[in-house]
């Protein structure tokens, strides 16, 4: 019984890929921070601010690249 209820536990605070995914549009990075990837939501942040500066076009594709990394992080956690 303890181990199906820590598997539910595990389930219920799976990080939602909706979320990640909104959360790096708005700010990116952030969404791997919250499904637990610090150093890749760091990584994600400076890259997508070095392409908006250097010129538009990369930013919106660093950008898009990032909400998808972001998606696909939560979509494959497996717990901090």
């Amino acid at each position: 019984m303890t181990r199906y209820y820590e598997q539910e536990i595990a389930e219920n605070n799976a990080p939602s890929p909706g979320i990640a995914a909104v959360l790096s549009v708005v700010i990116p990075g952030v969404g791997q921070v919250y499904c637990g990837r610090l150093l890749a939501g760091g990584m994600w942040f400076l890259a997508t601010a070095a392409g908006y500066s250097l010129i538009l076009v990369p930013g919106f594709l660093i950008h898009g690249l990032c909400i998808w990394s972001a998606y696909h992080s939560a979509t494959e956690w497996e717990g901090y």
